[in-house]
């Protein structure tokens, strides 16, 4: 399923589910990042609808604690990045902790 949401996103478009952001997004922050290997919250979310399908396609018994009203989800048309958006959490703190 990752391959054809990958697939389907292209070379450019999918790196908007990983860890890039510009110098100076976040407090400190004063170098781009450029992370392939952590996914950001539009990255995760589509990660899970894949997660979610595998486990409603294999009908695992853990099916029947996932909510019924989810939207379908299709690998090979994923949600559009410039589309969809995950506020901040107001609770969180954008400082790395020591040792990162």
């Amino acid at each position: 399923m990752t391959s054809a949401l990958f697939n389907a996103l292209g070379e450019g478009p999918s790196k908007k589910a990983f860890v890039h952001y510009p110098a100076n997004s976040y407090p400190g922050q004063d170098k781009a990042l450029a992370d392939n290997t952590h996914f950001n919250p539009y990255g995760a979310y589509e990660i899970a609808q894949c997660v979610i399908l595998g486990i409603k396609e294999q009908q695992l018994g853990i099916a029947k604690y996932l909510v019924d009203d989810l939207p379908k989800f299709d690998p090979a048309k994923p949600d559009d990045p410039a589309d969809w958006h995950w506020p901040e959490s107001p609770k969180s703190s954008v400082v790395k902790p020591d040792g990162n």
